[in-house]
């Protein structure tokens, strides 16, 4: 495992800011964030019962060897809207990101904020980082998220029964892939 960067680049977009995440100024409003029970409805972590425990996961995106994260900032308020990390890998010779993850506050979905952040990422990971492929995953009935990668120009390559431990029921579990070309075709 490599890491590629000691703190996360910045970079800026039309609307919003990645930048470091620092979880001193970010963590009251990542807090109140993530205690939105829509926030948690398909990932394996819970509303938080106190700001400890967003401020601890916050440390462990930034501090984590093998993520690159980033606070997503507006730019027009200059307010924290939510997290994204990538996991970049070296596997022999080639370079891919086994895994990305963003979470965005509620008031800020459907609105064109993730779209954005993707393309400032994915043009980091594959133009910066000479990153091959990029994959990620999401439960089938996730149907924003799966529609919300299918249209960044992921392709489904594998869909598999899984344990979905927080509701204790088998789910289908979509696996992504988005290479370069197909990125590169996305972006014309």
């Amino acid at each position: 495992m490599n890491r590629y960067f000691k703190e996360a680049p910045k970079l800026k977009g039309e609307r919003i800011t990645l930048r470091n995440i620092n979880p001193d100024i970010d963590n009251p409003s990542f807090y109140k964030m993530f205690l939105e029970p829509e926030m948690h409805l398909w990932t394996g972590n819970d509303i938080p019962s106190n700001e400890l425990e967003t401020y601890e996961l916050l440390c462990k995106y930034r501090d984590l060897d093998g993520l690159i994260s980033w606070s997503i900032i507006k730019n027009d308020t200059q307010e924290f809207i939510g997290t994204y990390w990538i996991a970049p890998y070296k596997l022999e010779k080639k370079r891919i990101i086994t895994a990305e993850a963003q979470r965005i506050g509620k008031q800020y979905w459907r609105r064109g904020y993730t779209k954005e952040a993707r393309k400032l990422i994915y043009n980091f990971a594959f133009f910066e980082l000479d990153i091959e492929e990029i994959n990620a995953v999401a439960w089938k009935n996730n149907i924003n998220s799966c529609k919300s990668m299918e249209s960044a120009g992921f392709h489904l390559y594998k869909s598999e029964k899984k344990l979905f431990e927080k509701h204790n029921k088998e789910l289908i579990e979509n696996h992504y892939i988005l290479t370069k070309d197909n990125w590169n075709m996305m972006s014309m």
